[in-house]
């Protein structure tokens, strides 16, 4: 059978096993990840992937590859003052795509809870994160790519804070913490430097940090003078950075987590940016165990758009309506 363009099906799969053309010159190896570029040269060479060829990436294996391609990122931006995008879009963005494709989305976000290698787990969260809330708002593919390459970067200003404050295991002084803020503004300007990236990319590098209210930084901007983008970012990254373990802080529950940006949606972060984010994560949990406040355990069955945290849930053969009896209220995701 000759290969065709159906083996693209295959992008973000391994093979297994060596592949070799008709001359025994071996094209790609066993297990490696395949990107549009290897599938092209098994195509090239009438190499036909067959389904025993083949296994999902684990995704362990992908997070760790993608954490290696941005330290190489950060060395050039640190040590180079340029962002290398043609790697970013070619390399990273497909990894992070993957992921977001991913079936076990539930084991995504475990492996992002981890303390070590905080900021490049958090830069690939960050940026997938912000692509699941984008394709819950419905956007188009070219606005996805576009949002999930201004995830990635959002915090590539952190490249140019002096490694001693970046890699500090212990809380920041404030003076220290100032100079942190600054990444906002050195990846602005590193951004709009960069052939090949949109203004909208380096505004949402500036304004990330920027709040509902005013109280953000680095200018104070309240929520209408956001980019729309930008309001997306900031949900994602507020998530991440609450659901991380850190040396100086303990990760707080997941369920609490959902609880309190559902608080601070209305007023810190844009509600319906917020809502559109915790109707996706709490679909990822239908089937989940839950422990209710009435020390009641069940699972949870069906989620409402309008108020994902009150879903129906199953206990004991009876459904109970968290959105109609607030009585009771989900406490822990079991």
């Amino acid at each position: 059978m000759t290969p065709t363009v159906r083996q693209y099906q295959y992008v973000g799969m391994r093979v297994n096993k060596n592949m070799y053309n008709q001359m025994g010159a071996l094209i790609v190896p066993a297990f490696s990840r395949l990107t549009r570029k290897n599938l092209k040269r098994l195509i090239q060479h009438q190499i036909t992937l067959k389904e025993e060829d083949i296994e999902d990436l684990p995704v362990l294996h992908l997070l760790n590859s993608a954490i290696v391609e941005i330290k190489d990122v950060f060395h050039q931006v640190r040590h180079f003052d340029e962002i290398p995008f043609a790697h970013v879009r070619n390399t990273m963005v497909p990894i992070i795509v993957d992921m977001s494709n991913h079936i076990y989305l539930k084991q995504v976000f475990t492996y992002f809870g981890e303390n070590d290698e905080y900021t490049y787990r958090h830069i690939i969260a960050v940026a997938l994160i912000a692509r699941l809330i984008g394709k819950v708002k419905g956007l188009g593919e070219e606005e996805l790519l576009d949002l999930t390459i201004a995830g990635f970067l959002h915090d590539i200003g952190k490249a140019k804070v002096p490694e001693a404050i970046m890699n500090k295991p212990g809380k920041l002084t404030p003076e220290e913490f100032d100079e942190m803020k600054k990444h906002t503004l050195y990846g602005y300007e590193l951004i709009r430097q960069t052939p090949g990236l949109a203004q909208r990319h380096a505004l949402v590098a500036l304004e990330h940090h920027e709040r509902e209210d005013g109280s953000g930084y680095p200018h104070g901007i309240k929520g209408e003078q956001m980019d729309p983008f930008s309001k997306i970012v900031a949900v994602a990254d507020v998530f991440h950075a609450m659901i991380s373990k850190r040396v100086y802080k303990k990760q707080v529950p997941f369920y609490q987590v959902l609880l309190e940006m559902s608080q601070n949606a209305y007023g810190l972060l844009d509600p319906e940016t917020t809502l559109c984010f915790l109707a996706r994560i709490m679909d990822m949990l239908i089937g989940s165990e839950v422990c209710l406040s009435n020390g009641q355990r069940g699972n949870i069955i069906m989620i409402h758009a309008n108020d994902p945290l009150s879903p129906l849930v199953e206990v004991k053969g009876q459904y109970l309506d968290l959105s109609k009896d607030k009585s009771v209220h989900v406490e822990q995701i079991i």
